[in-house]
């Protein structure tokens, strides 16, 4: 009824610089934290001095320079590191917002809807970020029924679980479409939609994993004059 699978390495080297420039995003930050404090310290440090000292108009920008020094390159580099690490994020696709660029997911759902409109079953794409569990299947089952893919009319709903972090993904499908499906078909839906996501080719994955699902929908729960769309048709994410 259902498969788990990990990515392959080879597909995971975008994700992998991508988490590199995260990486140096972070360190960008922690530098210019860093330098906020000498900063700061060292504006303190020159206002108590003044206190103690007396000095002119014209010796007050020599005595904060330093400071504001420290404090303007920390601000540029704060930027910097910003900048890097959503780059890298967006890269890496390590979030369930980043994982597929808006006009990817807009495939993926006008994939769903276009199958939904030939059939009675339904389809349904989530992301997460970690298994909450440590083991994916049984997250993937507690979303399916969280979400209400086990309560579908004829129970042909088919869901797409990714855990964007661990790289893994699940394909279940329910009772009703599990038992006219020939022998082996969830494996070759798993096979397809792991062929795209090796090269990192995610939207296309899911988008070629539908058409199969789609296609079975179709043939085995065509549309009924009574028909209602039971489930969103956007991508979920928790």
């Amino acid at each position: 009824m259902a498969k788990r699978v990990e990515l392959d390495a080879p597909g995971l080297d975008a994700i992998l610089r991508g988490r590199r420039l995260v990486r140096w995003g972070r360190l960008l930050i922690l530098v210019a934290s860093a330098l906020v404090v000498a900063g700061l310290a060292d504006l303190a440090s020159l206002w108590l001095m003044s206190q103690q000292v007396p000095t002119t108009w014209e010796e007050q920008p020599l005595l904060l320079g330093l400071g504001a020094v420290f404090l303007a390159f920390a601000l540029v580099l704060a930027g910097l590191g910003l900048w890097v690490q959503a780059r890298g994020a967006r890269r890496a696709r390590t979030t369930p917002a980043s994982f597929l660029p808006l006009d990817e997911e807009r495939r993926v759902t006008e994939e769903i809807r276009r199958f939904e409109a030939r059939s009675s079953g339904e389809i349904v794409v989530h992301l997460c970020g970690r298994s909450r569990t440590g083991a994916i299947m049984r997250d993937a089952t507690e979303t399916f029924t969280r979400l209400g893919l086990s309560r579908t009319r004829d129970r042909n709903a088919v869901l797409f679980f990714i855990a964007v972090r661990d790289h893994r993904f699940a394909v279940l499908g329910d009772r009703g479409i599990d038992e006219r499906v020939p022998p082996g078909f969830w494996d070759e839906v798993v096979g397809r939609v792991q062929r795209h996501f090796g090269e990192g080719r995610f939207g296309d994955g899911l988008v070629a994993g539908i058409d199969l699902a789609g296609e079975a929908l179709a043939r085995y729960f065509p549309p009924r004059p009574d028909d209602r769309n039971e489930l969103p048709d956007a991508v979920s994410r928790t």
